[in-house]
């Protein structure tokens, strides 16, 4: 399903192809309603999170759901419901269409799932976002592999954790990532991911990316850096055996990430010229971002607290403009966790924490913590 983008430098909302122009208010409530849909709230609790240190009546929320239901009667899956003697709610539809013959076209597909291959090599998030929305219009049929993939770089925690159609094997290494995102107990995680290694329980392609790439930041995050670091051997042989040439990057950053968490600084600086030369040449947004968190980390390990921030800020913004939201919030976890124990008391450790709370209260990560621990025991125990 499409989702609603909130652009709130113009105050417009847009579904597809199509857009709205809101006015300010209309706008935040909408966009409140949105993130928290099926669920009802009353006109009091409306006007304390949409109307915050302002005094307005009751009645201003129902002058606000008229406009905007008025404003929406063209998006006939959208709909601001009223719950009688409580208050409103909103919910989300699937919109009708007339299918495009082209939908069943084999070529058509074929080329359109080369363009997301291509967008996804080289982390354009935003990219694949706007051509999935964009499917009823051009007439193609959405590869099932990308319609999980687009939930995940939204960080669409909900839609993992209620997608029963989906199979439980098919969820457990995007939840799994997901997770590492709440900000979790290392140790924790890392039995997660080493139960699901153990157990074989994720697909041939996940569980190869799970052993040689995912746990060894995590056995990091654990205090087991030299544990992760006696595996660099097996990754790169992996890596050249299987001609995984799109694990090259990713690898040498989670390298970079070891090495300055073991304070084998010289070690990730060989690493990180060899990477720098490789990005000239592929400049892919999703290595670009986590380069420079990475590279911000290795400044603060040598105490160039300024030189890391700007190199932090820069690596948050590319993965923001990417839309790779689990790789953003892991990176969040990343520097305040390192700041917590090698450099407490810093002054950016606040602005990261406020980054960190703010994705927490858009995204659901402490809301959907416990619920996730529940789905991931469940699937490990089961599968």
């Amino acid at each position: 399903m499409e989702r609603l983008t909130f652009d709130p430098s113009g105050y417009k909302v847009k579904w597809g192809a199509e857009s709205i122009t809101l006015l300010a208010k209309e706008f935040a409530l909408l966009q409140f309603l949105y993130r928290h849909r099926d669920r009802a709230f009353t006109r009091d609790q409306l006007l304390d999170r949409v109307w915050t240190m302002e005094f307005p009546v009751e009645r201003t929320v129902d002058d606000h759901i008229y406009r905007l239901r008025k404003k929406l009667s063209p998006w006939t899956h959208i709909r601001i419901n009223t719950v009688r003697g409580y208050g409103y709610s909103l919910t989300v539809g699937e919109p009708k269409s007339v299918m495009n013959p082209s939908v069943g076209d084999c070529e058509v597909n074929s080329s359109v799932r080369d363009i997301f291959k291509k967008y996804h090599l080289f982390g354009q998030g935003k990219s694949m976002l706007a051509l999935a929305t964009q499917q009823d219009i051009l007439g193609f049929e959405l590869d099932p592999f990308y319609v999980v993939y687009l939930k995940f770089i939204q960080g669409d925690i909900a839609w993992f954790l209620e997608a029963d159609g989906l199979p439980l094997q098919t969820r457990l290494y995007w939840l799994l990532i997901l997770y590492r995102g709440t900000n979790p107990e290392p140790e924790q995680i890392l039995r997660y991911c080493e139960q699901a290694i153990s157990r074989h329980v994720l697909s041939p392609e996940e569980h190869r990316e799970m052993r040689i790439l995912n746990i060894l930041e995590v056995y990091a995050d654990a205090g087991l850096e030299v544990e992760a670091m006696k595996r660099f051997a097996e990754t790169r042989k992996t890596v050249e055996e299987d001609g995984l040439s799109g694990f090259v990057m990713p690898v040498a950053i989670m390298e970079i990430y070891v090495y300055v968490l073991a304070g084998e600084l010289e070690e990730a600086d060989k690493v990180a010229e060899r990477l720098a030369r490789l990005l000239k040449d592929m400049p892919y947004l999703r290595e670009i971002g986590r380069f420079r968190i990475v590279q911000g980390l290795l400044d603060l390990a040598r105490g160039r607290g300024k030189e890391a921030e700007q190199k932090f800020d820069e690596g948050l913004d590319v993965l923001e403009m990417s839309l790779n939201v689990p790789l953003r919030i892991i990176s969040l976890c990343q520097i305040l966790r390192y700041i917590d124990r090698k450099h407490p008391g810093l002054d950016m450790q606040h602005k990261y924490a406020l980054l960190y709370d703010s994705s927490d209260e858009e995204l659901g990560l402490s809301k959907y913590k416990k619920e996730m621990e529940a789905v991931i025991g469940r699937a490990l125990s089961l599968l």
